[in-house]
């Protein structure tokens, strides 16, 4: 059964103006860059009406792998119903009666490509590469320049979600201009594609020693170095810790690496396969089948699943892989970021970009994970998702949104580009900036300082504290006193100011002090623990935050007001009004 077009959304058409557009200039040869997930082959699916490809030519698409060649079929004939469409793969020859033709860049090469423009003649108006990355290559080369050759008028297009190679050859040799582009990132703002967030998992593997050649590693030197034990037990254990159970792609070095990733797994009692280049087409069909239907929830590839895999459902992708090229890390991580089918068409059909958002949001699938293996590497530059959001690459985005650290790290390298240049972690970001805005809060003091990772203190100066006389904490007594004193001297000079302060608050006179705050924060389990000590008196807890950033907030909060009441008092007083100690509150052990 064949299914019907869909309904294009917003960016599509805006792709297929600017193409229109274009070839009313003269551009001839054109690339449109969309990012994984956006409906390439939708776009390309329509050329023919949006062309007019008058009877008697053909459109030629070609791409390199069968999955692309099938999904492209299925495109053509549900968006042109009276349109002729044949294969030119292999053994199958198209008919010369076709409207569309679609073909493999391997099947037209040499004699066959001499062939097959033979039997079509001067009929190809409009030639389309798929995964247009690759048209730089010799064998595309060949074909752009026989159909040229045969069609002088002939138009050409390139879609793409990576306009960019990472060897340096130029796509502007082949396609004249960039008429559209939408990357991940736009995407993901407008709500077409799922937010991402990030775990980086160092590693002890050194990658200094391995060479690289057209712009990435040698990829025989690469598996060697990284298919070790030690390394694929921790991209099981990033796994187990991070994404448990969730469904997850892994993308390695070579084929014996995704073998041995793949026991790893199996063997820790996960449901994992594996599938590489070597694995015969009907067995990497039944490995994607049980992917897809939850049989598996880890698949290991090598080589495959770049381009034209279409599986919404996954949510991890495990790039095991190390490159130097933004082109593979793009086609790797945009693996991850369709959303799920169950609002695709509802993303289509809305408007609003918020909207959109908020129903990913909603959806079984608002994010993506990817788990980025950092190796040690000083003379290569590492791609990694950070990167690619402007960040160092060795910055660890702990799970949170990329885009939100990308954000604060901008914020701190605008305020302070040595701090910035010190953070490894999100949490180390965010606990920079709250150390800028607390220094330009507040006079000149002693910060926040790390005793070890897990525990760090501040001192505060002396303040002046009191009780009132029912034995409350008075906040911020200091201010408020010296306030009511300096207006009692200004009415009444001849009055005792500092009387008529103590009656205004209530004070208990034998409780005023000036003592001298300190606050450790500690980490204890999956908490961030405040410990206030003030003067003599015992260190007590007075608040429990989920992060280092949260806590230093917190306290500095509570100390400034003077609210140091204790997770004790708390429970006593919520114990009072509800009956029980435990309803809502429960003091942890240090």
């Amino acid at each position: 059964m064949i299914s019907t077009a869909p309904r294009l959304r917003p960016y599509q058409v805006a792709a297929q103006e600017a193409i229109r557009g274009a070839r009313a200039q003269g551009f001839r040869a054109q690339l449109v860059s969309l990012a994984t997930g956006l409906g390439k082959s939708v776009v390309i699916a329509t050329l023919p009406k949006l062309l007019g490809i008058e009877d008697g030519d053909i459109l030629l698409a070609v791409a390199h792998r069968d999955e692309l060649i099938q999904q492209l079929v299925d495109k053509f004939s549900a968006e042109n119903p009276s349109a002729i469409v044949g294969v030119e793969k292999a053994e199958s020859r198209a008919g010369t009666d076709c409207t569309i033709v679609v073909a493999t860049v391997q099947t037209l090469s040499g004699a066959r490509l001499k062939e097959f423009l033979a039997r079509f003649g001067r009929r190809v108006s409009a030639f389309v590469i798929d995964e247009a990355h690759h048209a730089a290559a010799p064998t595309y080369r060949a074909i752009v320049d026989a159909v040229v050759t045969a069609r002088p008028d002939a138009m050409v297009f390139g879609f793409t979600a990576t306009p960019n190679r990472g060897d340096g050859v130029r796509l502007i040799d082949v396609f004249h201009k960039i008429v559209y582009s939408m990357d991940a990132r736009a995407a993901i703002e407008q709500g077409y594609l799922v937010p991402v967030r990030s775990y980086g998992v160092a590693t002890k593997t050194n990658l200094d020693e391995v060479a690289s050649r057209m712009g990435d590693f040698v990829i025989g030197q690469l598996a060697a170095a990284v298919n070790t034990v030690d390394r694929n037990r921790r991209i099981v254990d990033a796994y187990e810790r991070h994404t448990p159970g969730l469904k997850a792609l892994v993308f390695t070095a070579s084929v014996q690496h995704a073998r041995d990733v793949a026991q790893e797994f199996i063997d820790a009692g996960i449901k994992a396969s594996f599938a590489s280049g070597e694995t015969p087409a009907q067995e990497r069909e039944r490995v994607v089948s049980d992917f897809r239907n939850g049989k598996s929830d880890v698949l290991v590839n090598c080589g495959l699943y770049l381009e034209g895999f279409d599986v919404p459902s996954i949510q991890v992708v495990i790039n095991a892989r190390p490159t130097k090229s933004t082109t593979l890390y793009t086609q790797i991580t945009g693996r991850g970021l369709r959303p799920v089918d169950e609002i695709a068409n509802a993303l289509s059909d809305v408007q609003n970009a918020d909207l959109r958002r908020e129903l990913i949001a909603q959806s079984p699938k608002p994010y993506a994970i990817i788990l980025d293996m950092v190796d040690q590497a000083h003379r290569h530059e590492i791609v990694t998702l950070p990167s690619l959001w402007g960040l160092p690459p060795q910055i660890d985005a702990q799970g949170r949104p990329v885009s939100q650290v990308a954000e604060k790290f901008e914020q701190l390298y605008a305020l302070d580009p040595r701090a910035a240049a010190r953070v490894r972690t999100a949490e180390q970001i965010e606990t920079a900036l709250i150390e800028i805005e607390a220094r330009a809060s507040r006079p000149a003091d002693v910060p926040w300082t790390p005793i070890t990772p897990e525990h760090w203190r501040r001192q505060w100066p002396p303040q002046r504290v009191a009780r009132d006389r029912f034995g409350r904490p008075i906040p911020n007594f200091g201010k408020h006193f010296d306030t009511l004193v300096a207006e009692a001297r200004r009415i009444a000079p001849l009055e005792d100011a500092e009387a008529f302060a103590a009656r205004v608050l209530n004070v208990n006179p034998r409780t005023i002090a000036d003592e001298a705050a300190q606050v450790d924060v500690e980490r204890r389990g999956e908490e961030w623990v405040a410990v206030l000590t003030t003067g003599t008196k015992p260190p007590r807890d007075i608040l429990t935050a989920a992060t280092l950033p949260e806590a230093f907030y917190q306290a500095e909060m509570r100390l400034q007001s003077g609210d140091t009441e204790t997770l004790q008092q708390v429970v006593h007083r919520t114990a009072r009004r509800n009956g029980s100690p435990r309803r809502r509150f429960k003091r942890r052990k240090k």
